[in-house]
C-alpha cells in the first residue's frame, strides 16, 4: 500500500470518514481505491463470532461458535506469561477463521475494590502481574497477524455511572498502579489499537483527554498504532478529534455533521491527516494478515482453554489432605452449577461456546455419583448427604449478582447456597466446595466448616475436565490467586468510598488497594495474593544476588534453588517483592517485581531466576514528573505469596538521580538539614553561629537565619545579604 498516495487520492470527505466506525463492528475503508473495510469484535475471553457481520444491518445476532476461555482473573492466577501467549495465538486463530482483523482486549484495567462488577475481565490487583500477563496476550494475538485493542484507557474501574464518573486521582497513585501496565504493555507489546474508556479522568472524558491521548500515550511513550473509542464513549465529536483519538466507536450520529464540518475546514487538515495516516498504516499492518481465512482446529484450540483452565484454578484449603479423592469410590455432588457452570460474566466476554464441558459427567467418569441440583435438602438429599464418604458442593456467584455494567454490592454468595453449606456440614464433615466466581468472595461464613475449597472463577469451555482431574488427583493444582481475598468487604482500603456514586470518585487510597494495603497496614485476609495449596510440597535453599552495591547501567541477577520433596509432579511459582528501606516517599510495605513458574519432578531441583534493571526500583516522583530511583538500601523478598516470605537479603542502590524535593528558603528547618545537599549550604553558617533549638525545627529557614543573625547584632542589610547568597546557591 503506497500511503502518500493514497492519501492524495482521498477526498476530504474519505479522509474523515475514516475517523467513525460503520455500524457495530466495522472500520471503514476505502471503497474506491480498494481498500476493505475491516471487522472487530469483542474477545477478551475468546472471539464473539458472527455468521454474517453485515447481517440486521450491521448489527449480527447468529453467533457462530469459538473457544470460550476462563476469565482473566483465572488468566492470570495461572501465573505464567508464556500460557497467556498461546491464548492470544489461540484466539486469533479463531478470528483468521471468521475474518476477524482485531479482537477488543485485553481488559488491563485495575481493582481497586472487590466489588468492582467487571473484575471477572481484568486480571489482577498488581500492575505488574497486570502488564506481563497483558504482553503475553497481546504478542500471541498479534502474532497471528490479527491486531489487539489494549482497553479501557484510563481510571475504568467501577461499572457504576462508568458513561458520566470522573475518576479523580492524584499523579503518582496513576502513574504507578493504573498507567504502569498500559505503560508496559505499548512499549513492548505494540498493540494495534488503544480503546479510550467510558470515564471522565480528572474531570475530562477518556475519550476526549488530549493528556492522556496524545501527551502521555503518543509524546511520552512513543505509541504509533491507533486509539478507538469504547463503544458510545465519545461526548463531543470535535474534542475528541482536537484530543487525538482516531476512530469513534461505532458509527453514530456524529458522523454526518462531522464529515461536514471537516470539508468546511473547521478542523486543521494537518491534523485530520495525521490521524488518517495512523489508520492507513494500521490497515497496511492488517491488510499484510497471511493467515485471515485459515481454517482454525477447534479441538485443539479447546485443549489450550483446559490447560489455562487446569494452571488458572486455586487450591484455597485443603484439610487433612482430603483432596486429591480415591478414584471409583462414591461421591454426593450437590449444587446446580455442577451440571450448568457459570462460564463468563456477560457483557464483552459473552460469546457462543464451541463446546461447554459439564462437571458433573467429568466427575462421574472418575467414581460413582449420586447427584441433587437444588440448594436446599429434602429427605433423599439428607439421607445420602449423611451417608456420604465425600461430598463435593458447587457454588458460585449468580449474573444479577457479578456482571458487567453493574458493580457489586457485596462479596458473598447468594443466601442460599450459605445457608445451604452449613446444613450439608451439620449433616457431614467431608465437604469439598467448588466455586465459580469471576473475582474475590467472602468465606468466612463457611470456610471452617468444609475440608476444601477450590476457587474455579469462569472457566468458559473448560467447565468440567481440569476441575475433575484436580479433585481426583490427575493434575496437581498450581494456581495462584491473582487478587486479594479479603475476610469481609469493610477491611479494603475503598471502603465505603467505592463505587463513586455522584459525579466522581475519588481514588484517596493512593497506591495503597489489594495486596498492598492489607500487608502494609497487616490487615488479616482469608487467603493473600499470591496464595495456593499443591499436591506436593517444595524447599527452596541458595538464595544468591550477583552484587551487594548496583547503579543504573546494572542489572541485578537474582536465583534460588527449588526443590519437589513430596511424592508428585508440580509447578512451583515463586514471587519476587521489593521493599524500600529508607525512601522519603509513603510506599507499600511489599512490592511484586517479579515471578517465575516452573514444573518440578519429585526429588529433582530446578534454579529460578530473575534479572532487575533499574526500573524494577523506580518510583513515580510528582514534582519532578517522572520514574527516578532512590539511593538506599532494598530487600530482595523471595515468597509463595505476599504473606509467606521463605527468603530474603539486601542490596543498595547507588543511584544517579537527584530524587530530593527542591527547597526553598522558606520551607522547615527540619527539612534543610535532613536533606544532605541542602545541609551542605547552611553548614557553615551554623557553625559560625549556633545550633538549631529543638523546637525551630519546624519554623521556615529563612525566620531562624533572621534569628540567628539578629542575636549577633549584625544590621539589617547584612542579614538580608545573607538570605540572598543562600537563595543564589540554591538556584
Amino acid at each position: 500500500m503506497n500511503i502518500e498516495k493514497i492519501m492524495q487520492e482521498m477526498t476530504i470527505e474519505e479522509k474523515a470518514q475514516l475517523l467513525s466506525g460503520r455500524k457495530l463492528w466495522f472500520f471503514n475503508g476505502v471503497p474506491r481505491l480498494g481498500i476493505r473495510d475491516f471487522i472487530v469484535s469483542d474477545g477478551p475471553h475468546g472471539i464473539r463470532a458472527y455468521q454474517d457481520f453485515n447481517d440486521n444491518n450491521g448489527h449480527p445476532r447468529k453467533k457462530e461458535p469459538a473457544t470460550a476461555f476462563p476469565s482473566a482473573s483465572c488468566m492470570a492466577s495461572t501465573w505464567n506469561e508464556e500460557l497467556l501467549f498461546s491464548i492470544g495465538e489461540t484466539i486469533a486463530k479463531e478470528c483468521n477463521h471468521y475474518q476477524v482483523d482485531i479482537v477488543l482486549g485485553p481488559g488491563v484495567n485495575g481493582k481497586r475494590s472487590p466489588l468492582g462488577g467487571r473484575n471477572f475481565e481484568y486480571y489482577s490487583e498488581d500492575p505488574y502481574l497486570t502488564a506481563r500477563m497483558g504482553i503475553g496476550f497481546v504478542k500471541g494475538v498479534q502474532s497471528q497477524g490479527v491486531g489487539t485493542s489494549l482497553k479501557h484507557f484510563i481510571l475504568n474501574e467501577q461499572e457504576t455511572s462508568r458513561r458520566f464518573i470522573s475518576s479523580d486521582v492524584d499523579e503518582r497513585t496513576f502513574r504507578e498502579l493504573y498507567a504502569l501496565p498500559f505503560e508496559m504493555i505499548v512499549k513492548e507489546a505494540k498493540p494495534l489499537t488503544v480503546m479510550a474508556a467510558y470515564n471522565r479522568v480528572n474531570g475530562i472524558y477518556a475519550c476526549e483527554n488530549p493528556e492522556t491521548l496524545t501527551n502521555l500515550l503518543r509524546n511520552e511513550w512513543g505509541y504509533k498504532g491507533i486509539t478507538i473509542s469504547d463503544w458510545g464513549g465519545i461526548q463531543n465529536k470535535r474534542a475528541s478529534v482536537l484530543a487525538g483519538l482516531d476512530i469513534e466507536m461505532p458509527e453514530s450520529e456524529f458522523v454526518l455533521p462531522f464529515i461536514e464540518t471537516v470539508k468546511a475546514g473547521q478542523y486543521p487538515f494537518e491534523m485530520i491527516d495525521s490521524a488518517v495516516e495512523r489508520i492507513l498504516k494500521t490497515y497496511q499492518w492488517m491488510l499484510a494478515n497471511p493467515n485471515r481465512g485459515k481454517i482454525a482446529d477447534f479441538e485443539a484450540n479447546h485443549l489450550i482453554a483446559q490447560r489455562v483452565a487446569e494452571e488458572g484454578i486455586v487450591l484455597l484449603k485443603n484439610a487433612h489432605s482430603i483432596l486429591p479423592l480415591s478414584k471409583h469410590r462414591p461421591v454426593v455432588v450437590l449444587g446446580s452449577y455442577a451440571q450448568s457452570p457459570r462460564t463468563h460474566g456477560g457483557g464483552s466476554s459473552e460469546l457462543r461456546a464451541y463446546k461447554t464441558e459439564v462437571p458433573l459427567d467429568e466427575i462421574s467418569r472418575f467414581a460413582p455419583t449420586l447427584f441433587f441440583p437444588d440448594y436446599t435438602l429434602n429427605e433423599t438429599s439428607e439421607a445420602a448427604i449423611r451417608e456420604a464418604k465425600t461430598i463435593i458442593l458447587f457454588t458460585g456467584t449468580t449474573v444479577e449478582l457479578e456482571h458487567e455494567g453493574d458493580d457489586r454490592i457485596n462479596m458473598r454468595l447468594p443466601q442460599e447456597q450459605m445457608d445451604f453449606i452449613k446444613q450439608v456440614c451439620e449433616l457431614n464433615k467431608n465437604v469439598v466446595v467448588v466455586n465459580n466466581s469471576g473475582s474475590a468472595i467472602e468465606v468466612t461464613d463457611f470456610i471452617d466448616d468444609i475440608q476444601a475449597l477450590l476457587q474455579c472463577w469462569f472457566l468458559g469451555s473448560a467447565s468440567g475436565v481440569p476441575i475433575a482431574k484436580i479433585l481426583f488427583g490427575d493434575i496437581n493444582p498450581s494456581g495462584r490467586l491473582s487478587e486479594t481475598f479479603p475476610i469481609k468487604i469493610e477491611h479494603t482500603s475503598t471502603y465505603p468510598i467505592f463505587p463513586g456514586k455522584s459525579d466522581k470518585t475519588d481514588y484517596t487510597e493512593g497506591l495503597f488497594t489489594g495486596y498492598r494495603h492489607f500487608d502494609t497496614h497487616q490487615i488479616q485476609v482469608a487467603f493473600p495474593f499470591g496464595f495456593g495449596l499443591s499436591y506436593t510440597t517444595f524447599e527452596t535453599t541458595n538464595l544468591l544476588v550477583s552484587s551487594r552495591v548496583i547503579t543504573q547501567n546494572d542489572t541485578l541477577k537474582i536465583s534460588i534453588d527449588v526443590k519437589n520433596t513430596g511424592l508428585m509432579s508440580g509447578k512451583q511459582t515463586l514471587q519476587l517483592y521489593l521493599r524500600s528501606l529508607n525512601s522519603r516517599l509513603s510506599n507499600p510495605d511489599k512490592i511484586l517485581k517479579g515471578f517465575v513458574k516452573a514444573e518440578i519432578t519429585p526429588g529433582n531441583v530446578k534454579t529460578f531466576e530473575w534479572s532487575l534493571t533499574s526500573e524494577a526500583f523506580a518510583k513515580y516522583f510528582p514534582e519532578k514528573h517522572q520514574f527516578m530511583v532512590e539511593s538506599g538500601h532494598y530487600q530482595i523478598l523471595i515468597g509463595t505469596s505476599v504473606n509467606e516470605i521463605i527468603a530474603e537479603d539486601t542490596i543498595f542502590f547507588e543511584s544517579k538521580d537527584d530524587t530530593t524535593i527542591h527547597l526553598s528558603i522558606d520551607h522547615p528547618v527540619r527539612s534543610w538539614v535532613e536533606t544532605p545537599k541542602y545541609y551542605e549550604i547552611i553548614k557553615s553558617l551554623l557553625a559560625e553561629n549556633r545550633e538549631i533549638h529543638f523546637y525551630e525545627y519546624e519554623e521556615p529557614l529563612k525566620r531562624i537565619i533572621r534569628r540567628i543573625l539578629n542575636e549577633k547584632h549584625l544590621d539589617s542589610s547584612n542579614i538580608e545579604q545573607t538570605i540572598v547568597d543562600i537563595q543564589n546557591q540554591i538556584k
